[in-house]
């Protein structure tokens, strides 16, 4: 059943439909429904439905703009040119431009017309609403695409441990994986796509408001950027301190918990420790000493940012009740 919701079909249905239909009724120009109803088709059910309504709406002032003109100044090249100066110019202040052009073919029905009258409105009107209709029920067919946000999270999820995991290595060892950069760059593109799909799927719920999709993916590209910072500072550790092994076992455990369901408490409890743990340890004693404690000390903070980010989503989420996907740990 998963050609129901490719665009192609739709389209392809959708127009085949709305031109029997319009047959049916001896609508004058009936492949103009079939036409409007493939420019009708959209990907999100929201985007449907504002493309539907802005089409009618401009095809509603289109037909009857270009009677009131063509009657009164007659139907001819001059006239057609006098409708579009003002018509055009209403489309963009009404914001209805997604319904221009179809409304357009409909004026030139009337412009070639015999005698206006309250056929041809009628002939016209069906045209828009068979067109607009049909397409409007194909797109009530949209794929949820939960299966597969569930499975971009899971990349994501999985990524930001590898990551964390060589990171922490890369601490204590002053090299850096190979295939971390392609992994870096693979994990980018994938957010954008995961993005790209959390507002699809925001987009074809109609009656739910929840936005959990695209904020927790938000969520995830916002602490993607954090990450890349802390990629950053490894440019200038070259030297190896009691805190360092300190931090790669902390950024260890960090990785270990990387789950949807963390609220990152104990991290944040465990890295406060860590940072008192740092107060009452011996002071650098040369300069490239204390730049490059300054420097885990840096790193460590973006960690905690880093977890902050997830603490303040997971939270958002258990205070408003917003979601019960998942169980805040205790």
């Amino acid at each position: 059943m998963k050609y129901i919701y490719n665009l192609a079909f739709k389209m392809s249905i959708s127009a085949t439909i709305a031109l029997v239909i319009a047959n049916l009724f001896n609508v004058q120009y009936a492949t103009v429904a079939a036409v409007i109803a493939i420019l009708s088709i959209q990907d999100t059910k929201k985007k449907a439905l504002i493309v539907g309504r802005n089409r009618v709406v401009a095809c509603i002032i289109a037909i009857f703009l270009s009677i009131g003109i063509f009657k009164i100044l007659g139907q001819n090249p001059i006239t057609f040119a006098i409708f579009l100066l003002i018509f055009i110019p209403l489309t963009s202040k009404f914001n209805i431009a997604e319904g221009m052009v179809p409304a357009v073919v409909l004026s030139t029905h009337l412009l070639i017309a015999g005698e206006l009258n309250s056929y041809w409105i009628i002939n016209e009107l069906l045209i828009t609403f068979i067109g607009v209709g049909i397409a409007s029920i194909a797109n009530l067919f949209m794929p949820s695409l939960r299966s597969e946000f569930n499975e971009d999270k899971e990349y994501i999820e999985k990524s930001y441990k590898i990551i964390l995991y060589k990171m922490a290595n890369s601490l204590v060892s002053y090299t850096v994986d190979i295939d971390e950069e392609i992994i870096m760059n693979e994990l980018e593109n994938r957010l954008t796509e995961a993005v790209n799909r959390a507002y699809k799927i925001a987009s074809n719920n109609l009656l739910n408001t929840d936005s959990y999709y695209i904020d927790y993916m938000n969520m995830r590209k916002i602490q993607f950027d954090i990450i890349k910072k802390l990629r950053s500072h490894f440019e200038k550790f070259y030297m190896s301190f009691e805190q360092t092994f300190m931090i790669s076992k902390f950024t260890k455990s960090v990785a270990s918990q990387i789950k949807d369901t963390n609220d990152c408490l104990d991290l944040l409890e465990e890295l406060e420790v860590l940072k008192e743990d740092f107060k009452q340890m011996a002071l650098p004693k040369t300069r490239e000493e204390f730049e490059n404690r300054a420097q885990l000390l840096q790193f460590l903070n973006d960690m905690e940012d880093l977890l902050r980010i997830k603490r303040n989503f997971i939270l958002n989420y258990s205070s408003e009740n917003k979601r019960d996907k998942f169980t805040i740990k205790s």
